[in-house]
C-alpha cells in the first residue's frame, strides 16, 4: 500500500521529533493538525503548541480546530485524500468519521508497552511504579482509548538517571524511529496486527495539582519514585518556611530516620539537605524555588541556612 498522503496530528514536545523525522523523508506530512493556541504563564499570553511551531518551521500547513470531529474540519481533512493519519499525543478524541477518512485509518504512538499504562500519563506512572523496562507502542486507533490492535512495539531499559523529563525525551526520539519503521512495514504489507489482551490493561489518569504534593510521612522509596516521576516538570512540591519549593532530585540513604518525617537532619556540604521520612533519610540534591531556575540543594541552603530540626511541610 502506497502511503503518499500523510496527515500528522500531535500537540506537545513529545510529538515534535516524529514530525521532524517524517518531514525529512518521503513521508513528509501534507497537513499537520494540532490543538489551538492556549493562554499560559502569569500574563496568560497566547502560546502556540510545540507541534505548530515545528510545522511552521517545516513549512507544512497547520490546522488548529477546537473540535477536530466537526463536519467542516472533516471536509478539510478529506480534501487531502490521506492514505494514513499518524498521531502522537494529539490530546483529543477521534470519532469514527475521522478514523475512516484515511485509507489505512489512524495509527498512534503511545509511550508504554500496551496494554500497560493506557491513558494520559504513561511515562509518569512507569516511574511512579519503579518499572525497569518501558517502551513505545504503535497501534491502530479504535473507539476505546489506547485499546487498538498493535502494529509495532519497541522496548527501552530504564536507566537510574532517567527522570520523567529525560525519559520522555528518550521515548520521543525512539518513537520517531518507531513510527518510521511502522510506516515502512505498512507500505510493504509486512506486518501483523496483534490484538491487545484487554484483561491485562492498566490505566493512568491525568496528573492533577493535588498529585504533585509530597507527603513526607511516606516511605523514602515512595518519595523517591514520586520525585523522579514528576521531575523536572511539573515537579513534586513541598514547602519550606511556608514558601513553595519544587523538589527535582533526591537520593536514598541507608540511614534509618530518627526524626519526624520532613525534618532537616543536616546540610551536607556539596551534596544537599538530608531529610527524615517514614523509614529512612533521603538527601535532596536539586530544587527549584518559586520564580527561580533549578539549582543544587546545597546552593539553595547557602542562602536560607536551614537548621537541623526545621521541617519541610506537605504542600502543592
Amino acid at each position: 500500500m502506497k502511503l503518499n498522503n500523510i496527515i500528522f496530528m500531535g500537540t506537545p514536545q513529545f510529538a515534535v521529533p516524529t514530525l521532524q523525522k517524517l518531514a525529512k523523508t518521503k513521508y513528509k506530512p501534507k497537513l499537520v493538525i494540532t490543538q489551538p493556541d492556549r493562554p499560559k504563564g502569569r500574563k496568560r499570553k497566547l502560546q502556540s503548541p510545540p507541534v505548530k511551531i515545528a510545522a511552521t518551521k517545516l513549512q507544512i500547513p497547520c490546522l488548529q480546530p477546537q473540535d477536530v470531529n466537526k463536519p467542516e474540519v472533516l471536509q478539510k481533512i478529506a480534501e487531502f485524500k490521506p492514505d494514513i493519519i499518524v498521531t502522537a499525543a494529539y490530546g483529543g478524541f477521534l470519532k469514527k468519521k475521522i478514523r475512516k477518512i484515511a485509507k489505512f485509518g489512524c495509527i498512534n504512538l503511545h509511550p508504554s508497552l500496551l496494554p500497560k499504562y493506557r491513558g494520559a500519563a504513561p511515562i509518569n506512572f512507569t516511574l511512579f511504579n519503579g518499572d525497569e523496562v518501558t517502551g513505545n507502542t504503535i497501534f491502530k486507533i479504535v473507539a476505546k482509548m489506547d485499546a487498538g490492535p498493535i502494529i509495532f512495539q519497541s522496548k527501552y531499559k530504564i536507566k537510574p538517571e532517567d527522570n520523567y523529563t529525560v525519559l520522555q525525551q528518550k521515548l520521543a526520539h525512539q518513537g520517531a524511529d518507531d513510527v518510521m519503521k511502522a510506516l515502512l512495514m505498512i507500505e510493504a504489507d509486512d506486518f501483523d496486527i496483534t490484538p491487545q489482551k484487554h484483561s491485562l490493561a492498566s490505566y493512568t489518569k491525568k496528573i492533577e495539582k493535588q498529585d504533585l504534593q509530597l507527603i513526607w510521612s511516606k516511605p523514602a522509596i515512595d518519595i523517591y519514585k514520586k520525585v523522579r516521576g514528576l521531575a523536572e516538570k511539573p515537579a513534586a512540591k513541598t514547602k519550606f518556611r511556608s514558601k513553595p519549593l519544587k523538589i527535582i532530585e533526591i537520593v536514598l540513604t541507608d540511614t534509618d530516620s530518627k526524626d519526624e518525617p520532613g525534618t532537616v537532619v543536616q546540610v551536607i556540604k556539596q551534596q544537599g539537605i538530608e531529610v527524615a521520612t517514614a523509614d529512612r533519610n533521603i538527601i535532596i540534591k536539586r530544587v527549584q524555588p518559586a520564580g527561580k531556575n533549578i539549582m543544587s540543594a546545597f546552593d539553595y541552603s547557602l542562602g536560607l541556612q536551614p537548621q537541623p530540626g526545621e521541617k519541610f511541610q506537605n504542600g502543592a
